[in-house]
């Protein structure tokens, strides 16, 4: 490879191919990796412009109060030292006449907080010249130079107080067409802007900030009736707000995908605004919905066109009858007590639930031809399920509870979680040589199952995508054992080439296998 890579940095290599190859091979390059290329010749480096300069991400210390600004602790010097540092960089990048060539290729800008944003008051402000703060000027710098990005698609922000200045900013970037901001502050804003994705995110949290709620101005800004295609509301203390403004704006002709949480107790105002979405493809409703249903009849006339829906099944036998949906992907930690803790997946969770969900699923008008159940307790009941009401299912995902016994009777909490990773840790430590004494709960056992015939797959089944439920990072390292149980499981399954294992996939071409470890932005 090394004598491959010399042999194409040759003068005669470089200039015979075109910069377009060029650039589609560094395009695959981690950041420092096309800083070292970018550095080797000239032709080089203007190839990787483009590249380097295409996603922008900007880190902004923030502190919590005046106090630490004004008398910063021993640990906050650094902090402020990086503070004006970026102000000084981004002052010098605004007055620098060549970079407008370098803004000019921007398409993503993020922008993002280290630590807490400040709640200034204005009459804290006042008692100080806005040139000592060092962690309220680079976000108000940065706004005023994203004019000047031409190309500028897609910002992001965290952390920021959108205000009067801000706002007045973005309407002046007719190109921007995606805006996602987490945790901010958002004030009224004035002009209508032309966005085709939103997205709004807040976790939740028992004390919600003390922030008002979206305005009637604001959420006309925001949300255009003729542009808007894709909304995200991950906000469980302003979604109500946000729907409830949005069916008073009027129609969404061109709203495609929209991912929200409701709280259970206003899901009417879901549903009113499900109604204004006649082009309505994707449906995603987040795991604070659980039990959630509306009190009025749904007219068969809402979301005709849906085909991808993403949630608990208490919504299935109301949004799949009669529609076109074909990718479904069902949440199945279903509390059916409603005293039990949010996002407890022990103790109430039943493999009947799933077999009713599959059947309601039959009832779209199209096959459904991708399947996710997260979480899902694997045993040969319900597998044959799957594959009994689902014969030509395409794609596969299932999120493995790692637990012997779904249906114990204990009282689980956040420690006995911990302690069934551990048990599961220690069987596979323990039968790491025979991946046929895992038990089914295990990734290693479940593909025993399979490989052995003792689990059937659909026959029709293309791709595998099996992973820990409530795992950021499912690691099925043991490529030499998995290497022995693909080949048999393609033997009984033809039409499967691709199957996923946490970071390791494997894929078919042909009649060889290959496999890779995924890197966390592959996940």
């Amino acid at each position: 490879m090394g004598q491959l890579f010399g042999t194409l940095q040759e003068p005669k290599h470089s200039r015979s191919l075109p910069p377009e190859l060029w650039q589609h091979c560094w395009s695959f390059l981690a950041v420092e990796d096309l800083l070292a290329v970018s550095s080797t010749c000239l032709s080089f480096r203007f190839i990787c412009k483009n590249l380097l300069f295409r996603h922008i991400t900007t880190t902004i210390p923030y502190k919590r109060t005046v106090r630490h600004i004004f008398q910063p602790r021993h640990d906050d010097v650094a902090r402020v030292g990086r503070a004006r540092r970026l102000l000084l960089r981004l002052h010098a990048l605004k007055s620098d006449s060549d970079a407008r060539e370098v803004l000019g290729l921007v398409e993503t800008w993020s922008i993002r907080t280290f630590g807490s944003p400040a709640p200034l008051e204005d009459a804290e402000i006042m008692q100080h010249d806005k040139d000592c703060f060092p962690f309220v000027q680079p976000s108000i710098s940065i706004f005023l130079i994203l004019p000047s990005c031409r190309n500028l698609r897609m910002l992001s922000v965290s952390d920021i107080h959108m205000g009067e200045e801000q706002w007045s900013v973005l309407v002046k970037m007719p190109q921007l067409e995606c805006l996602n901001m987490e945790r901010c502050n958002l004030s009224s804003s004035g002009k209508a802007m032309k966005l085709k994705v939103v997205s709004i995110t807040r976790e939740a949290r028992s004390d919600p900030p003390p922030v008002p709620p979206p305005t009637t101005q604001l959420i006309s800004s925001l949300f255009n009736l003729r542009h808007l295609e894709t909304l995200t509301l991950i906000d469980l203390t302003f979604s109500n707000s946000f729907l409830l403004g949005l069916v008073q704006v009027g129609q969404f002709e061109n709203l495609n995908h929209l991912s929200v949480v409701v709280p259970e107790t206003r899901m009417d105002t879901l549903f009113a605004f499900l109604s204004r979405t006649p082009s309505l493809t994707s449906l995603t409703i987040s795991n604070f919905s659980t039990m959630a249903k509306p009190s009025i009849s749904v007219s068969q006339s809402l979301v005709p066109n849906l085909v991808a829906y993403d949630g608990f099944p208490t919504l299935i036998p109301i949004l799949l009858p009669d529609r076109p949906v074909s990718t479904v992907c069902l949440r199945m930690n279903h509390r059916a007590d409603p005293q039990v803790s949010l996002g407890d997946p022990f103790g109430v969770y039943d493999n009947n639930v799933i077999c009713k969900a599959l059947n309601d699923c039959s009832a779209s008008t199209r096959v459904v031809h991708d399947l996710m159940l997260s979480p899902f307790h694997p045993t040969p009941d319900s597998m044959q399920d799957i594959v009994r009401i689902h014969p030509d299912l395409r794609h596969l995902r299932l999120d493995i509870l790692r637990t012997p016994n779904i249906n114990m009777g204990v009282d689980v909490e956040e420690p006995m979680s911990l302690i069934m990773d551990m048990l599961a840790d220690a069987v596979e430590v323990r039968d790491s040589g025979d991946f046929s004494l895992h038990p089914l709960f295990l990734i290693s056992g479940f593909l025993n199952w399979i490989a052995n015939g003792h689990l059937p797959l659909p026959a029709k089944l293309e791709t595998l995508h099996l992973h820990y439920y409530q795992k950021s990072v499912t690691v099925c390292s043991d490529a030499a054992k998995q290497r022995l149980l693909v080949p048999k499981i393609s033997a009984a399954y033809p039409a499967l080439h691709e199957i996923e294992m946490g970071t390791t996939r494997w894929w078919r071409e042909g009649d060889r296998w290959s496999h890779e470890v995924l890197t966390r932005s592959q996940l």
